[in-house]
């Protein structure tokens, strides 16, 4: 099988862009493809999300809660909300949700609770949530080289 290094590849399987530097490629049927694990990859973008400098788009929301494996009404539950918000909340796909900034920054920093067991880690998002409120911007941006499948 043919293989390559793709310097930049933009995968939307999560259901947004997410932007891949130096990207294991492999030629299956004539078709260049990612030849990374994807497993390891939902991890990686789990994780940018909740350092990502622009608050969360619909798409985004409904990637955490899937990952995380909550229903609607357990998510909702869990962030004070009905599960029609979070409804809403996800059916902006790639447009920023109108969930309130604080709850945002709830779900940031649940979800690295999820990923993470370093309290510091977590007091260290709490921070950098805390200085700058997150405005609207790029998407997500991963390297790839050590997510060869």
């Amino acid at each position: 099988m043919e293989r390559k290094i793709q310097k930049q590849f933009i995968d939307e399987g999560f259901g947004f862009k997410v932007r891949l530097w130096n990207v294991p490629m492999i030629k299956v049927r004539g078709a260049w493809t990612p030849n990374i694990n994807y497993n390891d990859l939902a991890k990686v973008v789990l994780l940018a999300l909740c350092h990502k400098p622009a608050r969360l788009t619909g798409a985004e929301v409904r990637f955490i809660r899937q990952q995380l494996g909550m229903t609607l009404q357990a998510f909702a539950g869990r962030f004070c909300v009905t599960h029609v918000a979070v409804i809403k909340w996800e059916k902006t796909g790639t447009k920023t949700t109108p969930m309130a900034w604080t709850t945002e920054k709830d779900l940031r920093l649940f979800t690295l609770s999820k990923l993470v067991s370093k309290p510091t880690e977590i007091a260290r998002l709490y921070a950098e949530l805390e200085k700058e409120r997150a405005e609207s911007g790029p998407s997500v941006e991963v390297d790839a080289k050590k997510m060869v499948a």
